[in-house]
């Protein structure tokens, strides 16, 4: 296994767990309302989900491995979709994130089915599958690989993020703290995409 591919993957994965995005989002204000063990079914809803996407994602890309073009096509695809959530966390408004405009406990559905529309988690799959399965193993190994590193450390984000929502539900809805948390967060990912741009894609 290449280390160096590894400690790559795992600073990228770490830059995505710790800005927030829909999932982490929606497990501090679910377990804030509802306590953390209200977020476990909704959790086990979005491994399904993300596991899925991952898998299909990895696949797609493996068959056409030898193509550099589409391999840099997807590349810069996710790459698209990370600028617009970098540019999107800047704009957010935390007045909008009270935990109250969630009704009703939310559950594996609704885990499941947001991971589709979830545009940040689209944009590190499609960068890291492009990126890592031929370093990782390649083929099945290397999609194997990265989905069990990618659902250990995300799993591990989302208990995290839900044992915060239990104890800061107010933190993101702040009237100073909110904004300078989504201004830090934005400014990560901006220098990551900034990075992935700088190198590139990997087609080799």
């Amino acid at each position: 296994m290449d280390t160096v591919a590894l400690a790559e993957l795992l600073t990228i994965l770490g830059i995505g767990v710790l800005t927030p995005g829909p999932n982490a989002l929606t497990c501090f204000a679910h377990s804030g309302i509802y306590g953390p063990k209200s977020n476990i079914k909704l959790i086990f809803g979005m491994v399904l989900g993300f596991v899925l996407i991952e898998l299909g994602v990895g696949l797609a890309i493996d068959t056409f491995k030898e193509n550099t073009l589409a391999l840099t096509i997807s590349h810069y695809i996710g790459m698209m979709f990370l600028g617009v959530m970098a540019a999107a966390i800047f704009r957010v408004d935390p007045r909008s994130l009270q935990s109250e405009s969630i009704e009703g406990v939310l559950g594996i559905k609704t885990g499941f089915f947001m991971q589709f529309a979830n545009g940040k988690e689209w944009a590190f799959i499609i960068i890291i599958m492009s990126s890592f399965i031929e370093p990782l193993g390649g083929g099945f190994i290397g999609i194997g690989t990265i989905i069990s590193i990618t659902l250990a450390v995300c799993l591990t984000a989302m208990i995290a993020w839900t044992i915060l929502g239990s104890r800061l539900d107010n933190i993101f809805s702040h009237e100073t703290k909110g904004p300078m948390v989504f201004k830090i967060c934005g400014s990560l990912l901006f220098l990551l995409w900034i990075a992935l741009l700088a190198r590139g894609p990997v087609l080799a």
